[in-house]
This record gives structure tokens, C-alpha cells and sequence, in this order.
């Protein structure tokens, strides 16, 4: 039993080696280039950068010794044999000297991009014929970097233990114990892999864009990561490549610039900003957009918002860009769509980035973001910290207060339930100061579709799907919330927005299944002050035309990149939407067009969407509009892509 306890005890003691050599090449990166992270550097920044790559390290040792682990442990008499031992041997020194060879060459790399080196750089070099030369010159430049790998690599081999005592022999307990161990070290590695100990809903694998969560600033997101992990965990999550289709950079921008530039007539308004992203709240369910539904009969689910539609503005057509959760916020805080990748989850995701906050921050505007979810649950926590909000509030925050439920207010699944997250986001708003801009995130009415015990006979009737009742639910904790909000000195001069994260796959009604239904949600701004005008207005919105619109209603007065269109300056035949989660879609006027998914070159089809509403009739080749549409939606597309890969996502 020693001899086995002994053979487990080394493989720990030789990966607690490479974390030791992770650390040695994150403080080389950083002294290659103090002169860049100088400025935003201290001590403490320093800790939190060293502490948070742990995590990273973790998951990119876990990634690159899997197989050694395997074949570490395996229950086999010729495991204890020499020749065997000696492969392994060489096998996690190979292995993990290549990490080494990555991480330190990096830091020659880092000046010219400000960035890890991720999966993308497959893309960048893959027409270069000269990258043996250019590593050549680099090697003799930075001969110290040669020898720190030679020094390293040496170390790991000198220190490395036998994983299996050469005495150990295949007894029954011996045997079992091995098992028992493969077993356990599995689920670790699964957990290093992903990040975390946790493997419940809503805990997604980190990405790279979780290392916000441990950077004061976008720049010190590079001292986090290591650079194996960001090539792995971006290798499935590259945005698509994109052709070129402007050569001429003022036809492109002639056709479309996100750049906006102050109005110096424009009004200021120093209006609080609140926004709520209600989970899968699609339109369908709101009753007062679909009277035309079921014959004149339907009434959704959705009272409350139908009563605030009637104080709100909204417009004619409103889209969500994505489909999914995780695509929200880029979208609705940061006017960032979806491209064909989740953003958060590309590399694009460590550029520096403005959003709402970054720029009423600007303005002296406290801000902060809530989710009811566990601290961390999808990634956003880290991505609010990275667009500039100021604190986050999940349920570690909820639990903490005691003037509210605690536990029993946890679903039991997924988050705080809404009606009492919702009185507490009312709450601390309260102890901010004004100007302020929050937004919330909800989550009852996500699977698996369960409402508080209190309200089981309220709600009685479910619909078609159990959803539904969710949604009554979500709907009348808005109205909780908005009973509460009113008694508040901040209300009056606080401007609402109400929208969904995406819409649902729980649909009834034909028209809510293609590709423009699938996509349909509320937008809805809300001023109780009645500035702001009302109605529903001719046109198209989406969720990254919200940063824009309220940036420039309220009279923002610096330059910023956003990637949607102001809705009360653009004239209704002007505005348009995009989606892309697996057809690039655009929509201007009274059509839908899409590219071909494939090659992005081509047009695949055009609708008519408020004549065929079910997209019968392909019209590609028979409008006069397709041209100009295909050459807007390309232009959005180029331009997106080339100020994201060339980190020019901010006006700086």
C-alpha cells in the first residue's frame, strides 16, 4: 500500500512541477514587458493577476498531460517495467516543454499584439512562407528566453518522479486502488479542464474571457492567461474567416462606420439608466404584440408588459442578434453581435471594449450588474467587469443581505427566484448614488420551468408549454418590481429598458418559426418623466441599437464605437437588424436576406417576411433591393471583423 501511495503521491508531486513552471514564465512575461503593463500595475493588481492564473494554469495542465495522467495509473503489471516509466518520462517532459516553448515565446510576441496568442494566429500565418527566418533572428535576440526553455525543460526532467514504484505489484487492493484513483483524478482533470469544481447548469467551461474577472484592467488580461490555454480554448470559437469584399476603405465606411461622434447641439440628460434582460421572454408570449393572433383571441402571457407597452416606446419590428444567453449582453450592453460564434467565448473577447458603462462611467455614473445566478454562472460576472461595470451582484451578494429570503428564494437549480432578486436589485439601487446605470439579468423562466410553490395555484393555467407559466410568473415579478421602483426618489428620473436575451424554442404559432419569428423579441424604453416620446413607431430595432439610442438620447458627449444604429435618428426605411447563429440574415424595410453560410459570398435567399410571413417564396434574383442589401450587410460584416481583429473596438 506504501509502494502505491508513493507511485500516486509522484504524478502530484510532477504536476505541481509544471505549475511551478507556468508561474516562472508568467513572471518572465510580465518583466519582458514591464514597460507596457507598467502604467496599470501594482502590487495588488500583480497578486490577483498571479493568483487568478492558476486557474488557467490548471486547465491548460489538465489539457496538455491528460494522456500522460491515463497512461499514469493504468493497473497493469508492465506499468511498473523501466522501459515503460521511461516513456512516460519523456512524454510529460515533451509535452509540457512545448507549453514552456509556447508561454516564453509569447512574450516576444505580446508588443505587436497586446493580446495572448490564441487560436487565430492559425489564420494569420498561414499564407507566411518566412516564419522560420523570422524565429531564427527572435531566437538569437532573445537568447535568455532559449535558455530559461533549456533551463526548465532540464528541471522537469531532473525532478521528475516514477509514477509507479518499480516494487508496486497488481494486487487486488493495489488494483483497486489505481481504479479508484484513475476515477478521482478523471473527474479533476474534467474539473481542471473546465475550470472549476462545479458541473451544474449554467457553470460553463471557462473561457478566455474569464480572466477579466481576475485583470484591473483588459491589458492585464494577458498576465492571467497562459498562452496554451488561449489557443485551446479558442481553437472550436474562431470567428469565421471573412472575405475581403472593399478593398477601398472609404467605400466601406461610406456604406457603414460604427464610429459616433458627439452632437455638440445634442441636450444632456444625467437620467439614471436601468435595464432588464428577461430570460427568453419572447414576443410571442406578450399578448398586446399579437392581437392578430388566433383570430383576435390571444392573450398571452403577459399582462403586466402589456400594460407598460402602452407608456413605452417601441417599434414595429424588434429582434434579438442571437439566439442564446450568453450573446446578451456583447449585444444589448456593449452593441456587439453575434457573428456566427458566441462572443465571449472568441478571442476577440480580450480586446479592450466600450459599452454603457465604460461610457456613462465616463460621465461620473455608478454602475452595476445583477444576475440571481451563482457568482460566475455563464461567464458574466467576468464579461461586466470587462465593459466597465463597477460591481457585480449575484447570489453570494443576495445570500449575504439579511433583510432578504436567503436560501429559501433559490430555485434550487439556477438562481434566486425573480420576484425576491428583482425586490433586492429595487433595493441597492437605492443606496447608489445618482446618476446611476444597472441592468439586471433574470432567470425564472429558464428550464427546467419551475415556479415558487406560493404560486402554483395562481398561475394555474400552464399553456401549451410549462414555460408559460414561468413567464406569468417572470411578468408578475416585473410588476413587483415597477411597485416598488415608483416609491423610490430615483424613479422619476430614471429611464427603463425592458428586453429579452433571445427568444424561445417553446413556440405555437407558425409565424414565430423562421428565421425572422425565431428571433422576434420586446424592446421597450420606458420614461415615467413622459420625455421621452411613446408609441410604437415605424421600423426595425434590435438589441445593439440600445447602446447607441440611449448614449445619444441622453446627450453623450465623447466619441465611441457601437455597432447598431440610434432609433430616434435614423428614419424608419433606414433601419435594419442582422442575426447570425448558423444563417447570416439581414433585414431592412420589408425583406429578410441571407447569405450563404458557407462561403459568405453569395446570397442564398430573399423574403419577403411581412407579405410571406412563413418564407414561402424565395425571391433571390427578382427584387431590385438585393444588391444594396447584400453590399449593406457585407459592409457591416467586414467592418465588424476588421476592428475586432485589429482590437479597434473603442474611440481611443
Amino acid at each position: 500500500m506504501n509502494i502505491f501511495k508513493k507511485g500516486l503521491s509522484n504524478i502530484i508531486v510532477n504536476l505541481l512541477l509544471v505549475y511551478v513552471c507556468y508561474s516562472i514564465c508568467r513572471l518572465e512575461f510580465l518583466l519582458e514587458n514591464w514597460e507596457i503593463f507598467r502604467p496599470s500595475m501594482t502590487w495588488a493588481a500583480a497578486l490577483d493577476c498571479f493568483v487568478g492564473g492558476l486557474v488557467f494554469d490548471s486547465s491548460a495542465i489538465a489539457y496538455t498531460n491528460a494522456l500522460y495522467l491515463l497512461l499514469a495509473i493504468l493497473p497493469f503489471p508492465w506499468a511498473a517495467r523501466r522501459g515503460w516509466q521511461q516513456m512516460l518520462k519523456w512524454l510529460f517532459v515533451v509535452i509540457n516543454a512545448v507549453a514552456i516553448v509556447v508561454n516564453l515565446s509569447d512574450s516576444v510576441y505580446f508588443p505587436f499584439t497586446q493580446q495572448r496568442t490564441t487560436a487565430l494566429v492559425f489564420d494569420e500565418f498561414s499564407g507566411e512562407n518566412n516564419l522560420l527566418t523570422i524565429l531564427g533572428i527572435e531566437l538569437v535576440r532573445h537568447w535568455y528566453l532559449v535558455l530559461l526553455a533549456a533551463l526548465l525543460t532540464y528541471g522537469l526532467a531532473r525532478l521528475h518522479r516514477p509514477a509507479t514504484s518499480p516494487e508496486w505489484r497488481p494486487t487486488i487492493v493495489g488494483v483497486c486502488g489505481r481504479i479508484l484513483f484513475f476515477l478521482v483524478m478523471t473527474f479533476f482533470t474534467v474539473c481542471g479542464m473546465r475550470g472549476h469544481l462545479s458541473i451544474a447548469e449554467g457553470t460553463r467551461p471557462i473561457s478566455v474571457n474569464n480572466a477579466h474577472a481576475y485583470a484591473a484592467t483588459p491589458l492585464q488580461t494577458a498576465i492571467v492567461l497562459n498562452t496554451p490555454f488561449a489557443i485551446f480554448r479558442t481553437l472550436d470559437n474562431r470567428p469565421p474567416q471573412i472575405p475581403i469584399y472593399f478593398t477601398n476603405q472609404e467605400e466601406l465606411d461610406s456604406l457603414y462606420s460604427p464610429l459616433y461622434l458627439p452632437d455638440k447641439a445634442a441636450v444632456q440628460r444625467r437620467k439614471n439608466v436601468v435595464i432588464l434582460i428577461v430570460e427568453s421572454f419572447a414576443q410571442e408570449f406578450v399578448g398586446a404584440l399579437n392581437r392578430h393572433l388566433d383570430g383576435g383571441t390571444y392573450r398571452g402571457y403577459t399582462p403586466f408588459a402589456d400594460s407598460l407597452l402602452t407608456q413605452s416606446l417601441t417599434w414595429q419590428e424588434t429582434i434579438s442578434n442571437s439566439g442564446f444567453s450568453i450573446d446578451a449582453m456583447p449585444a444589448v450592453l456593449a452593441s456587439i453581435p453575434r457573428m456566427g460564434r458566441p462572443f465571449v467565448l472568441t478571442p476577440f473577447s480580450l480586446n479592450k471594449l466600450n459599452s454603457i458603462a465604460t461610457e456613462l462611467g465616463r460621465w461620473g455614473y455608478e454602475s452595476a450588474f445583477f444576475h440571481g445566478a451563482p457568482n460566475g454562472s455563464m461567464g458574466f460576472q467576468a464579461f461586466s467587469h470587462s465593459i466597465g461595470f463597477q460591481r457585480y451582484y449575484g447570489m453570494d451578494e443576495y445570500l449575504a443581505d439579511s433583510r432578504f429570503g436567503g436560501k429559501q428564494d433559490f430555485d434550487g437549480t439556477w438562481a434566486i427566484w425573480d420576484e425576491p432578486f428583482l425586490q433586492f436589485y429595487c433595493q441597492k439601487m437605492t443606496e447608489m448614488h445618482e446618476p446611476f446605470v444597472t441592468t439586471v439579468f433574470t432567470a425564472s423562466s429558464h428550464h427546467p420551468f419551475h415556479i415558487p410553490e406560493e404560486y402554483r395555484d395562481t398561475f394555474p393555467d400552464e399553456g401549451k408549454f410549462p414555460l408559460h407559466k414561468c413567464i406569468r410568473y417572470t411578468d408578475h415579478s416585473l410588476r413587483r418590481f415597477f411597485e416598488s421602483a415608483k416609491q423610490q426618489a430615483w424613479y422619476k428620473n430614471t429611464l427603463f429598458v425592458l428586453t429579452a436575451d433571445h427568444a424561445s424554442s417553446r413556440i405555437t404559432h407558425d409565424e414565430y418559426m423562421t428565421e425572422v419569428g425565431l428571433f422576434r423579441i420586446p424592446i421597450l424604453f420606458f420614461d415615467p418623466s413622459g420625455e421621452m416620446p411613446r408609441g410604437l413607431h415605424p421600423g426595425i430595432a434590435q438589441q445593439i441599437d440600445v447602446m447607441p439610442t440611449l448614449l445619444n438620447y441622453l446627450g453623450y458627449d465623447h466619441p465611441y464605437i457601437a455597432f447598431g444604429k440610434d432609433l430616434l435618428k435614423t428614419s424608419p426605411e433606414d433601419t435594419w437588424a442582422m442575426t447570425w447563429d448558423h444563417i447570416p440574415q439581414y433585414m431592412k424595410g420589408e425583406y429578410a436576406l441571407h447569405l450563404d453560410g458557407k462561403d459568405l459570398e453569395s446570397v442564398s435567399a430573399i423574403f419577403n417576411y411581412r407579405t410571406d410571413s412563413l418564407f414561402r417564396q424565395n425571391l433571390r434574383g427578382r427584387t431590385t433591393v438585393e444588391r444594396q442589401l447584400e453590399r449593406e450587410f457585407k459592409a457591416r460584416i467586414q467592418s465588424f471583423v476588421g476592428r475586432m481583429k485589429e482590437n479597434q473596438v473603442t474611440a481611443e
